[in-house]
C-alpha cells in the first residue's frame, strides 16, 4: 500500500518535471533510413545528462531549403537546423545565424578539420564561422575487380591519370566482359546525365583536375570560369568519355540513384560515387542494400584520376547552424559541441554512410579497419569544395542547366569543342548577371 501510495505522488511530480525540461528544437534532412529516430538514439545520452529534450524534425530536401530561409527571414523557427554545405554562405548572408567560432575552438578548431571542410563553416570572407560541420559526402570511383581482371586491367595504372582511365575504359569495352548472375555485358563506365541534381558535383572534378575553376574572384569581385580554356579541357575529356562509347546512351537519361542502381545490378563496371556504396554492399537487398550480389563481391574503390593539373575530388555534406533567435543558445552550442564530437560523428556516419567532418573521428576501427572505406579516407585528401558565396545557389542552378544542353550534345553526337566553348561562353555571361 504504501509503494502504491508513493507511486501516485511521485508520478505526477515525475510528469511535471519532464514538462519543465528545456527542449531543443532541430530541423534535419533524411540522412538516414530513419532519420529521426536515429537521432534521437544518438542525442539520447545528452538529453540525460544535461535535462533536455530534444525535439526532431525530419524536412525533405525538396521543401529544406524554403523552410530554412522563412524561418531565417521570419525568425521562427528551430534552434538548430542542418544545411548543405552549399547553402551556408547564402543563410549566413541573411544575418540569421549565430556565430560558432568558440563551438568549432571547442572542438579543435581549424587543425581539426581538412581545408575543404574548414571552408564550408561561413560565407566566404567572412571572419566569423556560423556552421558547423557535420558530416561529409565525397566522391570516389567504385569498380568492378571482376571485369578489370578480365580486361587485363590494373586499377592502380587506371586510376592515376586521365590517360590510364580511358585506355581502361577501351580495354573494358574491348573485353565484352559479362556479369556472372545476369549474363549481360557490362558497359565500362556508367554516369548520369542532365536529370541528376549534382550535374555540377559529377563534373567539377575534371574541370578542377585540368586547372580550371567553376567561378574565381578577381578584384573583389566573383566571376564565372566554366569558359576558360583549363575548365574547357576538363569538362569536355569528361563528357566526351560517353560520346567516345564508354558510357550506354541510356544512362545520360537518367539519375544517380538510378545509375547506383544499375552498378548493383551488375550493368556497369565503373561508376562514381560516394561512401554509403560501401554499407550498402554489406546489407542484405531486403534492407535496401546490395550483399550478395557479383557487384558487392567485386568491389573496388579508388580515387579519381589526375588530371594534367592534380588529382581532386568533389567534397559537400552537411553542417549544423545556430539561429540567432534561439532562446536556449548556450544548451543549443552544447548540443553542436556532443554532435560534432568524434564519438557521435563515428556513430552518425555508421548510420548514414557518409565520412565524418572531424579528422580525428577517421581513427575508429570501423574506418581505418575496412579497406574500401580507406581509400575514402585517402581521397579526402584531394577534397575540393565550392566558395561559400551568398548566391551560390544561383551560379550552380545556372551551371546545372547550361552543363545539361551539354549532356544533350553529347546524347546527339554533337558535342564538338567549339560547341562547348561557346555553350559555357552563354553560361559563364548568366552567372555573371547572376553575380553583380
Amino acid at each position: 500500500m504504501l509503494r502504491k501510495a508513493l507511486s501516485s505522488l511521485l508520478f505526477p511530480l515525475a510528469l511535471a518535471a519532464l514538462a519543465q525540461r528545456p527542449t531543443l528544437e532541430v530541423w534535419i534532412m533524411p540522412n538516414t533510413p530513419n532519420a529521426a529516430e536515429d537521432l534521437k538514439a544518438l542525442v539520447a545520452p545528452f538529453e540525460r545528462d544535461k535535462g533536455v529534450e530534444v525535439k526532431v524534425t525530419v524536412l525533405d530536401w525538396g521543401v529544406a531549403w524554403t523552410r530554412i530561409t522563412a524561418a531565417a527571414t521570419s525568425g521562427v523557427g528551430p534552434d538548430l537546423t542542418q544545411l548543405g554545405t552549399t547553402w551556408v554562405g547564402a543563410v549566413s548572408a541573411m544575418g540569421a545565424l549565430e556565430p560558432l567560432d568558440d563551438v568549432l575552438e571547442a572542438l579543435g578548431g581549424q587543425g581539426a578539420y581538412l581545408p575543404a571542410v574548414w571552408n564550408t563553416t561561413r560565407l566566404a570572407g567572412a571572419k566569423e564561422a556560423t556552421a558547423v560541420p557535420w558530416f561529409s559526402e565525397l566522391r570516389a570511383f567504385y569498380y568492378r575487380t571482376d571485369a578489370l581482371r578480365a580486361a587485363g586491367v590494373n586499377p592502380t595504372q587506371m586510376f592515376a591519370d586521365w590517360q590510364g582511365f580511358e585506355a581502361g575504359l577501351a580495354r573494358l569495352k574491348a573485353s565484352g566482359f559479362r556479369d556472372p548472375a545476369t549474363g549481360q555485358p557490362l558497359a565500362p563506365l556508367c554516369t548520369p546525365g542532365k536529370n541528376s541534381w549534382d550535374v555540377l558535383h559529377n563534373a567539377a572534378p575534371w574541370v578542377w583536375g585540368a586547372g580550371g575553376e567553376i567561378v574565381r574572384q578577381e578584384g573583389g569581385r566573383w566571376r564565372s570560369a566554366l569558359d576558360e580554356p583549363a575548365s574547357l579541357q576538363g569538362l569536355f575529356f569528361f563528357l566526351s568519355l560517353a560520346q567516345k562509347g564508354y558510357v550506354p546512351k541510356d544512362s545520360l537519361e537518367k539519375n544517380t540513384a538510378q545509375i547506383e542502381a544499375d552498378f548493383q545490378a551488375g550493368k556497369c563496371a565503373v561508376f562514381a560515387s560516394g561512401p554509403w556504396m560501401v554499407q550498402r554492399a554489406k546489407t542484405p537487398e531486403v534492407q535496401g542494400g546490395f550483399a550478395g550480389r557479383p557487384a558487392a563481391g567485386n568491389l573496388g574503390v579508388a580515387p579519381y584520376p589526375a588530371g594534367p593539373k592534380g588529382r581532386y575530388t568533389f567534397f559537400g555534406g552537411s553542417n549544423l547552424a545556430l539561429f540567432k533567435f534561439s532562446k536556449n543558445k548556450a544548451l543549443a552550442k552544447e548540443l553542436l559541441k556532443y554532435l560534432g564530437s568524434a564519438e557521435a560523428q563515428r556513430r552518425y556516419a555508421e548510420m548514414s554512410g557518409m565520412l565524418p567532418a572531424l579528422r580525428s573521428a577517421w581513427n575508429a576501427p570501423t574506418f581505418q579497419q575496412d579497406p574500401l572505406f580507406r581509400v575514402f579516407l585517402q581521397a579526402a585528401q584531394f577534397g575540393r569544395s565550392y566558395p561559400g558565396l551568398a548566391g551560390w545557389g544561383g551560379v550552380e542552378n545556372l551551371a546545372v542547366q547550361h552543363l545539361g544542353m551539354a549532356w544533350d550534345l553529347v546524347a546527339q553526337g554533337r558535342l564538338t569543342e567549339a560547341a562547348l566553348r561557346d555553350l559555357m561562353g552563354r553560361a559563364s555571361r548568366a552567372i555573371n548577371d547572376s553575380l553583380r
